[in-house]
């Protein structure tokens, strides 16, 4: 009786919770109805956008609260004693204001986030229904995904009270589509609270989750519509299943383990090499427990295992639900056909020495990624593993990263530093369990908890870095600039429609390609550059770019420079010290760089 009076306390609060949640939805959903009947009459331009971000965000809830409810039940089971649970809950608070910090940044309609997606292409898929062969370089699913809050757009749309291609329409539309990412990058971090406890338990787990999140490259994509983050999400909680199998083999597992798998591939297709060898070491797991004395009796066994079969098909069904294989079996086969289309990616020749040149630069990437402390650290995680032996089963993780580079990177010979993702997960996982040895080490007790919390500051002035770079982007600068130099008669030429800055009514621009002459056709009183941009100009096939920029150079064009500026970044913020950074040149190997490049603007001479 006592028992169950200490579960009716504990409950009490969180049906409080449910009330005051039920009692805010209600609200929000009679007020935005009442504005959206009196809009057409009033006409205020920030009520008409608040309508159907208020829908948008009411349309999130019930599928968000029931994840969240979901991964945090996952949570008070790993984790009984509140404290573990807390340390979890203040990550989170911490991971929440990293990503929305800077979720403004390059809200128009050519963002300038690279292979971010657009309002538009999510509408696309919301016409043109389920049936309609709808294809794209990516996957349909975290389309459909997105669709939920650019429905309410699309609504608003249809009743005329925000037309959806207007500028405050598409950069409402984006930034709900980049808290999406918010919320599945949240996500990402339980889940690997999670693996942290199948590792190293509960008390030490929130170590691993914030070590990702400390890193530049989740603290820039959980906040971008990019794709990476969210199919991240699903693998890491494929890699929680995968490590309950490795621990306990339950059936249930397996089933969550093809369905998270499914769930990553079908998000992001680059996904299938993160897991290409877990399903291998999944079935040499199975086969070390069955009985038979020979190892190809062991292997067989393993083969028909019924939990193995369980999660096959459980990936197989998966699939053909996220995927939406029953409605849009054409627009599936299309883009299969259009990806292996896709153009030749490779850096480096196909010979022994580029295949080593390729995996050193993989390396770095990783070391960059992490930054060199939680490098470190993750380095002495497995050397650990691998010291000790109750620890060798961890190594078992370190399948993710070797399947990428196997089944990936060798084979287009290319590497960037967010196809890595999965594999700065795993890393992550390992520099938390340093860190826990470290904090439970007895020798050397103050020198080991100085070097973890100098550890963790580096990083986290590492990762706000991207933050950072982002508040003072060159761009808002050439912005104003333009805005008191320019009027609605100054005839404005941008050189590429990417990563230009956003231009007001009742300035106008003119997208130009690289090419004298149609730079001379135009006849513009500015010539606006993004000058890490235009260096691709300088690798081009063609001519013409190379002799726009020479023309613009020398003055030959008739014009001069009139404003040139990259934001100076304080000295704290360490990531700008990575070399990628401190060219004035484009990397091969991330989109980081696209944060705060130089921007140039040549004005006409006249007599």
């Amino acid at each position: 009786m006592l028992q169950n009076r200490a579960l009716h306390n504990q409950s009490r609060p969180l049906v409080l919770v449910f009330r005051v949640e039920f009692f805010v939805v209600a609200i929000l959903a009679i007020a935005s109805l009442v504005a959206a009947w009196a809009v057409p009459r009033l006409v205020p331009t920030g009520l008409s956008v608040a309508i159907p971000v208020v829908w948008g965000c009411l349309f999130l809830y019930a599928p968000v609260r029931l994840a969240a409810w979901r991964a945090w039940r996952q949570v008070e089971r790993a984790a009984p004693r509140v404290e573990d649970r807390r340390a979890l809950g203040l990550v989170l608070l911490l991971a929440f204001g990293l990503l929305i910090w800077g979720l403004d940044w390059g809200l128009i309609e050519h963002s300038w986030a690279a292979d971010e997606l657009r309002p538009d292409w999510v509408r696309d898929v919301l016409h043109r229904g389920l049936s309609s062969g709808w294809y794209d370089k990516y996957p349909w699913m975290h389309y459909a995904v997105l669709a939920i809050p650019v429905s309410a757009f699309d609504i608003a749309d249809r009743y005329a009270i925000l037309a959806s291609g207007s500028p405050a329409s598409w950069a409402a539309q984006l930034a709900l589509m980049r808290v999406v990412s918010v919320l599945m990058g949240l996500g990402t971090l339980v889940a690997a609270y999670l693996c942290g406890v199948e590792l190293i338990g509960a008390r030490r787990a929130v170590l691993g989750p914030l070590a990702l999140l400390l890193t530049p490259v989740f603290v820039f994509y959980g906040k971008t519509a990019n794709l990476d983050v969210p199919s991240l999400c699903w693998f890491g909680w494929a890699l929680v299943a995968f490590l309950r199998i490795v621990r306990t083999n339950r059936l249930p597992d397996y089933v969550w383990l093809g369905v998270a798998a499914a769930g990553a591939v079908a998000t992001k297709d680059q996904a299938y090499a993160n897991l290409g060898l877990l399903a291998l070491a999944i079935i040499i797991v199975q086969a070390r427990r069955q009985a038979s004395p020979k190892w190809w009796g062991k292997l067989r066994s393993a083969l028909v295992d019924s939990r193995v079969l369980a999660a096959g098909v459980a990936a197989v069904l998966a699939a053909v639900v996220f995927h939406n294989l029953a409605f849009n079996f054409g627009g599936f086969v299309s883009h299969i056909k259009l990806i292996s289309t896709l153009g030749d990616l490779a850096i480096v020749p196909r010979t022994a020495a580029g295949y080593a040149e390729l995996t050193g630069l993989t390396l770095s990437l990783f070391r960059w990624s992490l930054g060199w402390p939680l490098f470190v650290l993750a380095a002495m995680g497995v050397a650990g593993a691998l010291a000790r032996k109750d620890r060798r089963w961890w190594l078992w993780l370190l399948a993710a990263p070797l399947s990428f580079h196997v089944l990936f990177t060798c084979v287009t010979l290319y590497v960037n530093d967010r196809y890595l993702f999965g594999g700065v997960f795993v890393l992550a996982l390992f520099a938390g369990a340093a860190c826990a040895d470290l904090l439970e080490a007895v020798r050397w007790r103050p020198a080991a908890r100085l070097a973890v919390a100098v550890s963790f500051v580096y990083a986290l002035l590492y990762a706000s870095s991207v933050n950072v770079m982002m508040n003072l982007d060159a761009r808002h600068a050439a912005r104003k600039w333009i805005s008191a130099h320019a009027d609605g008669r100054t005839v404005i030429a941008l050189v590429g429609r990417s990563y230009m800055p956003r231009l007001d009514p009742p300035i106008r621009a003119t997208v130009v390609n690289a090419s004298l002459d149609e730079v001379t056709r135009v006849a513009p009183d500015l010539v606006v550059l993004n000058a890490r941009f235009a260096q691709r100009f300088e690798r081009a096939s063609s001519p013409e770019g190379r002799k726009l920029m020479r023309a613009l150079e020398d003055g030959s064009l008739g014009f001069a420079e009139a404003f040139r500026y990259r934001a100076p970044i304080p000295a704290w913020a360490l990531l700008q010290y990575e070399a990628p950074f401190r060219g004035s040149g484009e990397s091969p190997i991330t989109n980081l760089d696209k944060i705060n490049p130089e921007m140039v603007i040549y004005r006409r001479r006249h007599p």
